[in-house]
C-alpha cells in the first residue's frame, strides 16, 4: 500500500493548467514503491472520488494565487479557500473550494490532504507549459520530496505509539 497518493490535476491541452500532470511525469521516473501517482483531470468535484478512501493525499495543480508566474505554495485543505482566492474562475467544472467543501460535508476527505499551487501564466488552448511554470517542476518536486518523507515519519510514529493516527 502506498504511503502517498499525488493526485496530479489539470489537461494537457491547456498550457499551464497542465503542470500537475506534467510533475506526475517526473515522479514516474522515481519508480517510488510509496507513491501513488494519479491523474485527475480538469473535474475538480470528480476529484471526489479519487480522494475517497485514501489516507495520505497531496494535489498539485495550476491554482491562480494572485502571484508571479510559477510561484510555488504549499498549502493544507484547511488553508484552501484563503489561497485559491480566484477559484471560481476555474478551468474545472466546480472550483476547487466548493468541491472539497461538498466532500468535507459529505466526509470524503482523506485524514490528511494537503495541495501544491503553481501560478500560471497562460492556460490557452494548445499552448504548452511557460518558461516560468517550466521551472516551478523543481521546487514542486522538492515539496513531494519532504511531504513524503514526513508522511513516512508520521506513519511511523503512529504505529509506534498504537494510538490516534497524526495528521
Amino acid at each position: 500500500m502506498s504511503q502517498l497518493t499525488i493526485i496530479g490535476m489539470g489537461s494537457r491541452l491547456c498550457g499551464d493548467d497542465a503542470i500537475g500532470v506534467h510533475v506526475l511525469d517526473e515522479l514516474r521516473d522515481w519508480d517510488e514503491p510509496r507513491l501513488e501517482l494519479v491523474e485527475g483531470g480538469l473535474d475538480a468535484l470528480g476529484m471526489l472520488d479519487l480522494l475517497h478512501q485514501r489516507e495520505n493525499v497531496l494535489i498539485i495543480d495550476a491554482t491562480r494565487m494572485g502571484s508571479e508566474p510559477g510561484s510555488v505554495k504549499a498549502f493544507s485543505k484547511q488553508e484552501v479557500s484563503l489561497v485559491v482566492s480566484e477559484d471560481h474562475l476555474s478551468l474545472h467544472g466546480i472550483g476547487l473550494t466548493e468541491a472539497l467543501q461538498l466532500g468535507e460535508s459529505l466526509g470524503l476527505l482523506p485524514q490528511n490532504l494537503n495541495f501544491i499551487g503553481i501560478q500560471p501564466l497562460s492556460v490557452n488552448v494548445g499552448s504548452e507549459l511557460s518558461t516560468p511554470v517550466q521551472s516551478a517542476i523543481e521546487p514542486v518536486l522538492q515539496l513531494v520530496r519532504e511531504t513524503l518523507n514526513s508522511s513516512i515519519k508520521e506513519t511511523e510514529a503512529y504505529r509506534g505509539t498504537g494510538g490516534t493516527a497524526i495528521a
